[in-house]
């Protein structure tokens, strides 16, 4: 019984000054583990819509990785919409995970917001445009659908964006409420450090596998996409997906681009525009990917990376061998 007692008191002892030195480190230096908690914490709420685990929480505001995210009325990292839209106005909602969002990057330096100033510097433009950021992280091509249904009759975009990242296939399953793991820095951080060293075999592998045409996860996606096609139509809306790579790589790896092509031949095949950033991303960091990155320990585009985005975006809307995107 004593020996029980010593291992508990030495357990305890452990976590408590792990907790302590967890808190007082994370407050001078950005941990990505510990950021991402305080995220879900400050900014996010269980979803009451059952096709979804959470969403952000309106109004909110807290800064994260050493930047302000400050959300509206309807959880958007924007000023606030006018519920009515005026006849000189489109607008262009895009939906996505934290790439959207802009983890660890100003609001002025997201590529929706580049995406906006650049448009309404366009002289050819008679329109004002108003670009939507509906980022919200750890979110799949399921949750973007259903998030958008819910909005799009809020929000009356003339063009939808999807956002697709290479990780869009993974299913994100509801996490049970652990108080532990909600609360405590340390325990939430050996948690995700063991997530990672447990994972075997190379990140190419893995995606490969996730877009095997058996796998749950790709066809949830591609059904997901289907039904966004579809209620696009009804609605009398473009859309166009934006493809993003991984973050990892940009040296040519023959198993990711090859898997690249084969996402994007689908979604062409469903006949839908995408516009590929992977040659822009990977012309500017194909010698150190990690020039990319918001942070050391976080392959998160930096702003250098959403203004590349941000202008194949661009050049794409404007091109009108694409299409009439506005009225000029």
């Amino acid at each position: 019984m004593k020996k029980f007692l010593k291992v508990l008191f030495l357990f305890i002892y452990i976590m408590a000054v792990g907790e302590f030195a967890m808190r007082a480190i994370s407050s001078y230096i950005n941990i990505y583990d510990i950021e991402m908690l305080k995220y879900a914490k400050k900014l996010k709420k269980r979803s009451n819509n059952p096709s979804l685990s959470h969403e952000h929480t309106p109004g909110r505001q807290y800064k994260l990785m050493g930047v302000d995210i400050k959300l509206n009325s309807l959880g958007h990292r924007n000023l606030d919409l006018e519920y009515q839209k005026n006849n000189y106005e489109r607008r262009i909602h895009i939906i996505g995970s934290s790439i959207t969002l802009g983890w660890g990057v100003e609001e002025k330096n997201t590529f929706s917001s580049i995406l906006q100033k650049k448009l309404n510097l366009n002289q050819n433009i008679k329109k004002n445009i108003f670009v939507i950021n509906g980022g919200i992280g750890n979110t799949n091509t399921q949750h973007h659908y259903h998030l958008l249904k819910d909005q799009v009759d809020l929000t009356k975009p003339d063009v939808i964006i999807l956002q697709y990242f290479i990780n869009d296939a993974e299913i994100i399953k509801k996490k049970k409420n652990n108080i532990i793991l909600k609360y405590s820095y340390f325990t939430a951080f050996l948690y995700n450090r063991f997530k990672t060293y447990n994972f075997s075999g190379t990140l190419s592998n893995y995606y490969v596998q996730m877009y095997d045409e058996n796998n749950l996860g790709w066809r949830l996606a591609i059904d997901s996409i289907k039904n966004l096609q579809n209620l696009s139509k009804r609605k009398n809306i473009k859309l166009v997906i934006l493809f993003i790579p991984d973050f990892h790589n940009f040296s040519g790896d023959n198993q990711l681009v090859g898997l690249y092509e084969k996402i994007i031949n689908k979604f062409e095949e469903m006949d839908i525009t995408v516009i590929n950033t992977y040659d822009s991303l990977s012309n500017e960091f194909k010698s150190d990917a990690r020039k990319s990155w918001v942070a050391s320990d976080d392959p998160h585009p930096n702003s250098k990376a959403h203004k590349l985005i941000a202008n194949d975006l661009y050049n794409f809307l404007t091109d009108q061998k694409n299409g009439s995107f506005f009225e000029y």
